[in-house]
């Protein structure tokens, strides 16, 4: 069964905020709406990080408590141990702190444990350019860039004592429940996935558009690899099938429905790029009204066969589909398409082919989010966008909230929107929460 959030509270935000948001299942999207400064990606974060259970960045967060409730009944609390409200304040969180986690159900208390976070004290040895900067933040000397603490080995006390290990266990079990996926602001470039200590200043970003493309490469020549293989073993067997296997009717009528939708469904394959299929001639399904029965029942094992074979790019063809068709719609002057060999292949007036990285930021922004939603985002996921109104123009923020409804029930995830614009939630008030405070009144 899925389980997902039923409500999400987070307390003294800052020391300032106390944020509740209740989840609407209809459209499986909320949005949170408000101004700079009330907490919106930090909210986000502190659920990515608690489901993610990170609890080292969730304690970097200024909060006291926050409370869930999952679909299933169970509740999970959070709550900061040993820090002042003027702490939270003024986001000055010692690096030593306790966090104490319970696990309720039905009011009976599953689990309470205590994540003692000391990272101050570490016997790990270090590389004598590693300079520690601050309580949780060491820098490259050589570069001036912050080195995560996991790329030196450095990791909190997470009491996993052996008396600890079930309970810890089962706290990740309840935790690992929801799945998460966040999509931050920070989406046009990434850095090449190297340790910290061999990057420089010279380190190359790179296009995020363009590791879009290189992963739609890869997910075009795993459905391709699969589709030769499913034909293989059905091209394989079709003789001892057809002598050996029962014969399973199927009317005239049906057998030239069936075999008219592979033909539009080869014919949509080969529109999009995903198979070449100009050496195909068209059916004549006329011609079958002439044909001795016998032969009937070799199309019948043929078309089930072919369905079979295609099966194998539904998704990839539904979802490459409202890619193309999304960015088609909105890109001026340019058109995109899909290349077995380039993932991605975006033309300007006379075909010319424009690099992905010369595209605006807006489109850039646009392009990066629609493939993230929907190759990316595994089933039953939680998505937290940050900030999706980014670089955009006011009429595609206003096709944004449509588009990922329709998304989400393709993909079949579940997703809150932090925004700044008016035009992101349109009229769709019934699924936003309003983060406003009484300072910024």
């Amino acid at each position: 069964m899925r389980i997902s959030i039923a409500e999400y509270e987070i307390v003294n935000l800052y020391g300032l905020y106390t944020h509740k948001i209740i989840f609407n299942d209809a459209e499986s999207v909320s949005i949170l709406h408000g101004p700079n400064g009330v907490g919106k990606t930090a909210l986000l974060k502190s659920i990515n990080y608690l489901f993610g259970g990170n609890f080292s960045a969730l304690g970097k967060i200024p909060f006291s408590k926050i409370n869930v409730r999952l679909s299933d009944d169970v509740e999970i609390r959070v709550k900061r141990i040993g820090v002042t409200q003027e702490e939270l304040w003024s986001q000055v969180v010692d690096v030593v702190h306790k966090i104490e986690v319970e696990i309720i159900k039905h009011k009976k208390i599953l689990l309470n444990h205590v994540i003692h976070d000391d990272i101050s004290k570490t016997n790990t040895r270090l590389p004598p350019w590693v300079v520690r900067v601050a309580p949780d933040v060491w820098l490259d000397e050589r570069t001036g860039e912050e080195i995560p603490r996991e790329l030196l080995g450095i990791h909190s006390r997470h009491a996993l004592r052996p008396k600890d290990k079930k309970t810890v266990a089962f706290l990740e079990e309840v935790l690992n429940k929801v799945k998460v996926h966040f999509v931050e602001t920070n989406r046009l470039y990434r850095q090449a996935s190297v340790p910290a200590w061999q990057k420089n200043k010279n380190s190359e970003m790179i296009a995020s558009v363009q590791d879009c493309a290189k992963h739609l490469v890869g997910e075009v020549g795993t459905a391709l690899k699969e589709y030769g293989k499913k034909s293989q073993e059905l091209d394989q067997s079709f003789p001892h099938r057809f002598i050996s296997e029962r014969a399973i009717p199927m009317a005239l009528d049906e057998l030239k429905l069936r075999l008219n939708n592979l033909a539009s469904k080869l014919k949509s394959l080969r529109d999009i790029g995903l198979l070449d299929l100009e050496g195909t001639q068209p059916f004549n399904t006329e011609s079958l009204d002439a044909v001795e029965t016998k032969k009937v029942e070799i199309m019948n094992l043929y078309v089930r066969d072919s369905e079979t074979k295609l099966a194998v790019f539904d998704e990839l063809s539904k979802r490459v589909q409202l890619l193309l068709l999304s960015l088609n719609r909105k890109f001026r002057n340019k058109s995109v398409s899909l290349s077995r060999e380039k993932g991605l292949v975006v033309s300007g007036p006379g075909n010319l082919v424009l690099p992905l990285d010369a595209l605006s930021s807006g489109e850039q922004h646009e392009m990066v989010l629609l493939y993230e939603l929907l190759f990316k985002v595994p089933v039953d996921t939680l998505v937290l966008i940050d900030e999706p109104e980014l670089s955009l123009h006011v009429t595609w923020q206003k096709a944004f909230l449509p588009e990922l409804i329709s998304i989400a029930k393709e993909a079949k995830f579940f997703s809150i929107v932090a925004t700044h614009s008016p035009f992101i939630v349109g009229e769709r008030f019934d699924l936003m929460t309003a983060l406003d405070s009484d300072q910024d009144e």
